[in-house]
């Protein structure tokens, strides 16, 4: 499949919100403050890109290796910085092997250590870990299954989200229903399957009715207004907001994929912002320990940042990110692709690359081996 530019775009457009929301906190500024919906965003691009490009394809155990290479040269990286700066509290020892392992999403007081925003990484782990699964069982859902998902799932996550608070919130605690609403993976999860099911229902051909789109677009405008009034109001429910703001997501990310491939989508698939797209990761790995270390060295912590000082800060997060991209990122995830391809396949490959190709392979008539496309960036 082919790669979709203007989807990448969108990711640095998230990441932005998140790193603004972490940069202006403090301030309670309106809109800016929803940053985290951001986050929401990430986990269905996510179920929707690695179904889209069919990074399972290869096998389950490919897919797994790719991911990690993916995901822990940059995670592990700037987990050592941030057990240099200490940008985040409740930063133990058994924090850091769980932000080492990628499990810190599990338990609330890991969850927000070292570098906080890493939580998300740990979550997407647990999503990598199901999805060869999902594939299998959702392949053969039929269009109309697919939609039953996606509907189904939409009113799920709030009723999850209003028996967490009725229940853990009131006789634990606020922190623990916030932590089951926003970091807990299981949680979390409804997203990613949303994102897997829009993949396939866009590779299945699906067009949207007439009443559907109505239907779409009247979801997606009254959860955003909602959301936006509370939060003018002071009223910001983080949990609310993820659900009331996922059909707004949904058609976003749906309509961006499908102008795309019928060839009218031009301002999100620009390369400069698809550059900063395939940056994003980068920056939203390196941007809260950038804002902490500037707030360490110029004013009382982290999270006291004056506000003039904000835009520099994330602009110099922006270079960092840039450094980060070309010099850890990329080369490190090559790396460790490399060191844990199965050495079996790979003598296979080169033992039949030499026996089926090259000018004897030709004389003797036999076609040279089709040289498959690259797969899609993520």
């Amino acid at each position: 499949m082919r790669r979709l530019d203007s989807l990448t775009g969108l990711r640095f457009l998230a990441a932005a919100a998140v790193a603004l929301m972490h940069g202006f906190g403090r301030y309670d500024i309106p809109v800016v403050n929803l940053g985290f919906v951001g986050v929401s965003f990430f986990f269905v691009l996510s179920g929707f890109v690695l179904t889209w490009a069919d990074t399972v394809g290869a096998g389950t155990g490919v897919f797994l290796r790719n991911r990690l290479a993916k995901l822990f040269p940059l995670s592990a990286a700037t987990l050592a910085v941030a057990a240099l700066i200490p940008v985040a509290p409740n930063s133990s020892r058994l924090s850091f092997l769980q932000n080492l392992t990628l499990t810190q999403a599990w338990r609330p007081s890991s969850a927000s250590s070292f570098n906080p925003v890493a939580w998300s990484l740990s979550t997407e782990a647990f999503f990598y870990l199901l999805l060869p699964a999902l594939l299998k069982a959702m392949h053969r859902f039929s269009v109309r299954e697919l939609i039953g998902t996606v509907v189904f799932l939409l009113v799920l996550q709030p009723l999850m989200g209003t028996a967490f608070q009725l229940t853990v919130g009131v006789r634990v605690g606020a922190w623990a229903a916030h932590f089951l609403t926003y970091n807990f993976p299981p949680y979390r999860l409804a997203e990613f399957v949303v994102g897997v099911a829009l993949a396939l229902l866009l590779k299945a051909g699906y067009v949207p009715s007439h009443v559907a789109q109505l239907g779409a677009a009247a979801a997606a405008t009254a959860g955003a207004t909602l959301t936006l009034a509370a939060d003018l109001l002071r009223v910001t429910l983080w949990w609310a907001s993820e659900a009331l703001m996922l059909p707004a997501v949904i058609v976003l990310i749906w309509t961006a994929a499908r102008r795309e491939l019928s060839g009218s989508s031009q301002l999100l698939s620009s390369p400069r912002l698809v550059a900063l797209g395939d940056r994003s990761f980068s920056f939203y790995m390196v941007h809260y320990i950038v804002l902490g270390a500037v707030g360490l060295l110029v004013a009382q912590g982290p999270q006291s940042l004056p506000w003039w000082l904000v835009p520099p800060s994330l602009l110099a997060a922006a270079v960092v990110a840039g450094l980060a991209y070309r010099f850890v990122e990329k080369p490190c995830e090559r790396a460790l692709r490399d060191l844990l391809r199965d050495p079996r396949r790979t003598e296979q490959t080169t033992a039949l690359a030499g026996q089926g190709s090259g000018p004897q392979a030709l004389r003797r008539g036999e076609a040279a081996p089709r040289v498959p496309e690259s797969s899609p960036r993520l």
